[in-house]
C-alpha cells in the first residue's frame, strides 16, 4: 500500500467509480491502495500469467495432471487455477473470456463457458462471483441467453456501439465491457485520440454516453436492471478520469493506468505529444503544470449535446438514429448485419478478435510443448 497526505488519483477515483483490475498479478493488485471488485482478464493476459515465473510451479503441475488432455483443457483449469490466487483480493468477481477465434459460433462459446465455470466451481468460485466474457456477436447473443437460463452470468465484450449494447441487455447479460479506444491505438499513436477534455472531445465520448442514456432509459421504461457498463481499453489517466461524467459503472484499469493513478494525488495539465508516457516521466518536462481533479456531477449540462451525433458515424441524415431500442438484436442474424453496416463497429471487432486469436494460439503452442517437455 502507498502512504500520502492526500489521496491518490486512484483513491479519489475508487469513490466515484468502481476499479476493476485488467491484470492477472495478485501482487500487484495487492499493492494497490484500493481492493479491486472485479479481475477480469482476455488472452493476452492469460498467456502471459501462463508464462510467468511466479506461476510455473501450477503451469507444470497442472499439465502433468492433466497428461493427455486437449490443449483447450488444460488452457481452461490454468485460468481457473491462476484466478484463484487473485480472488481473495477482490471484492466481487473474476472473468474469463471464451476463445475468440470461434466468437460466431453458438455450440462452442456456450460449451467454453461451461468449461470455465466448471472450472471455477472447482476452485471454490461460485457462479455469483464469476462472469464470462463473450464477444458481442449474434452467436455470442445467442450463447449469453442460454447461459442465463442456465445460471451462469455474462459479459459483452469487444463492444464498439450502441446496437450491440443494446442487444446485451436483450440477452440478460451482467455486464458490457466498452472499447474507448480502438484496438490499434495502444500500439500506433496515430490512431489515438490525444485530447485535452475526453469526455467531450474524444471520438467514442458519444457512443458512451448514448449507451448510458439508452440503459437508463430501459431501467425505467421495464423496471430492469441493465448490463453494467465496465469500460475499457484506456491510453491515459485522462481518459479514465472522464469516466464518471460519461456514466460507467466500472473502468477496467491496465497496470500502467494503475501505476499513474496510485502514485500521484494530482493530474497533468494537458500536454500534446504524451502517448503512453507515465506521468512520472513526464514531471521533468518544460511546462509540466499539475491540476487538480474530482469527480464532475453526471448530470452536467454540458452532456447534452453529446448525445445529438456520434462523430464516429457516416450515416448522419436528417432523422438519423445511432440505433433502436424497438429492434430484436437477438433475432438470428440481425446483430452480425448491423456490425457490418457500421463501419467502426466492423473494423474495430475484426481486429479486437484477430488480436486475442494470436495471443490464443501462443498459449496453444506453449501448453504443447510444455506437454512435450513433461511427457
Amino acid at each position: 500500500m502507498i502512504s500520502k497526505s492526500e489521496p491518490s488519483l486512484l483513491e479519489q477515483l475508487e469513490n466515484s467509480i468502481a476499479v476493476d483490475a485488467d491484470t492477472m498479478d495478485p501482487a500487484f493488485i495487492a499493492s494497490l491502495p484500493i481492493q479491486c471488485h472485479d479481475m477480469t482478464s482476455n488472452q493476452r493476459f492469460v498467456h502471459e500469467a501462463i508464462t510467468a515465473p511466479h506461476n510455473r510451479d501450477i503451469v507444470h503441475k497442472t499439465i502433468k495432471e492433466m497428461k493427455g488432455s486437449p490443449w483447450e483443457e488444460i488452457y481452461t483449469v490454468l485460468y481457473a487455477r491462476i484466478a484463484k490466487k487473485v480472488f481473495p483480493l477482490l471484492s466481487g468477481r473474476v472473468l474469463a473470456q471464451t476463445s475468440p477465434s470461434h466468437a460466431y459460433d453458438v455450440d462452442y462459446i456456450v460449451n467454453h463457458a461451461r468449461s470455465y465455470v466448471k472450472a471455477l466451481n472447482a476452485e471454490g468460485i461460485s457462479n455469483d462471483r464469476l462472469c464470462i466474457k463473450i464477444a458481442t456477436t449474434s452467436a455470442g447473443i445467442k450463447a449469453a441467453r442460454i447461459l442465463k437460463a442456465e445460471g451462469i452470468p455474462t459479459l459483452g465484450t469487444t463492444l464498439f456501439s450502441l446496437h450491440q449494447a443494446i442487444a446485451a441487455s436483450q440477452a440478460g447479460m451482467h455486464a458490457i465491457s466498452m472499447y474507448f479506444n480502438e484496438p490499434m491505438a495502444h500500439t500506433d499513436p496515430a490512431y489515438w485520440p490525444d485530447v485535452a477534455d475526453p469526455a467531450t472531445e474524444h471520438p467514442m465520448a458519444a457512443r458512451h454516453y448514448q449507451i448510458r442514456q439508452t440503459y437508463d432509459k430501459l431501467s425505467e421504461q421495464t423496471g430492469k436492471a441493465q448490463p453494467q457498463m465496465k469500460t475499457a481499453s484506456f491510453v491515459s489517466v485522462r481518459e479514465v478520469l472522464a469516466m464518471p461524467e460519461l456514466g460507467a459503472d466500472h473502468v477496467t484499469l491496465g497496470r500502467p493506468i494503475l501505476e499513474d493513478l496510485m502514485l500521484h494525488s494530482q493530474l497533468p495539465a494537458h500536454q500534446k505529444g504524451f502517448w503512453k508516457v507515465p506521468v512520472r516521466d513526464q514531471i521533468d518536462k518544460p511546462h509540466f503544470i499539475w491540476e487538480s481533479w474530482k469527480a464532475p456531477p453526471t448530470e452536467a449540462s454540458r452532456m447534452k449535446e453529446i448525445a445529438k451525433s456520434d462523430p464516429l458515424s457516416k450515416v448522419m441524415t436528417k432523422d438519423w438514429k445511432l440505433a433502436s431500442t424497438e429492434i430484436d438484436y437477438t433475432a438470428d442474424g440481425v446483430l452480425d448485419k448491423y456490425n457490418e453496416e457500421d463501419e467502426v463497429t466492423r473494423l474495430r471487432l475484426a481486429l479486437a478478435l484477430q488480436r486475442f486469436s494470436l495471443m490464443e494460439e501462443e498459449s496453444r503452442k506453449e501448453i504443447e510443448r510444455l506437454q512435450a517437455e513433461l511427457a
